[in-house]
């Protein structure tokens, strides 16, 4: 009986501790209104490390077991972060914008040298070239790679670029000791988020992923395309005013010049043309 009730009271001190965590990490949550998850599998402690620093006094990192994780997003009312949870996760607490908090997560990584039995994120071409290797041992090791090789002027030469693995392909053990000796790595490793939230609306993270110059030039161009057509209807803007006067101007010009209305800033245009007309008709009558 005394060995049952230590082991009661043990496991009431541990759903206690269990609570209070959960209390803790929910009132933590609140008081923040961006709150985003991230994928801790496959990331390495320094590049969850390097986050951090990079974000320091930007942002929170907060790592939980699952279950409290789970119960203090539910009682802070955020459970709808829970639908894009794959795996162990952690969370962040920020008041950043959460464009501007993926864009500096995304500095913080860096690239990995493949293991075997990873599954390959794209295309991995190995480009034709010298290596620094000489003739020797590794030379077999690239044939049975299935790269073409020769030696050129003493080193291992690569004479045409090669899919060593395929994008989805799982990476084996040869393929990733060439990888490593080639010094290519084909693994962007750091703290990837998967949804964050602000202000009742969620963003995934191939929302927040944005490529701010193709975004930019596709404003740019919007704004052009809209001015040429509102310059076409000739419908006034602030910003198209001096294009339409110029146009106005110019077409003034070309139908006066074309009807021979004798106004002084085109009167020598008009002459010219009355003197070309005239020495074409004598010309003619020459003839």
């Amino acid at each position: 009986m005394p060995r049952k009730g230590a082991s009661e009271k043990k496991k009431s001190s541990a759903r206690l501790l269990k609570e209070q965590q959960v209390d803790k990490l929910a009132k933590e949550i609140s008081k923040y209104p961006v709150v985003a998850l991230f994928s801790l599998t496959g990331l390495p402690a320094r590049y969850l490390q390097r986050a951090k620093s990079k974000l320091r006094g930007q942002a929170e990192f907060r790592i939980a077991k699952s279950a409290v994780l789970e119960r203090a997003l539910k009682k802070a009312k955020l459970d709808v972060l829970l639908e894009s949870k794959k795996g162990p996760c952690g969370i962040i607490l920020s008041s950043t914008d959460p464009f501007k908090l993926f864009k500096e997560l995304k500095r913080s990584r860096g690239q990995a040298y493949a293991k075997p039995g990873q599954i390959s994120p794209t295309d991995i071409v190995i480009p034709a070239g010298e290596t620094q290797f000489p003739a020797g041992p590794v030379l077999s090791e690239f044939k049975q790679a299935g790269l073409d090789v020769k030696i050129v002027g003493g080193k291992i030469h690569i004479s045409k670029d090669k899919t060593l693995v395929k994008k989805g392909e799982a990476i084996s053990d040869g393929a990733a000791k060439i990888l490593q000796k080639l010094d290519i790595k084909p693994f962007d490793i750091g703290v990837e988020l998967a949804t964050a939230y602000r202000d009742g609306t969620l963003y995934a993270s191939d929302v927040l992923d944005v490529d701010e110059k193709a975004y930019l030039d596709r404003l740019v161009k919007a704004f052009l395309d809209a001015r040429a057509l509102s310059v076409e209807v000739a419908y006034p803007t602030k910003d198209n005013v001096k294009l339409l006067i110029t146009k106005a101007h110019r077409n003034a010009r070309a139908l006066a010049i074309e009807s021979g209305f004798p106004e002084k800033e085109v009167l020598d245009q008009i002459l010219a043309k009355a003197a070309a007309h005239a020495k074409a008709i004598e010309s003619k009558i020459g003839g």
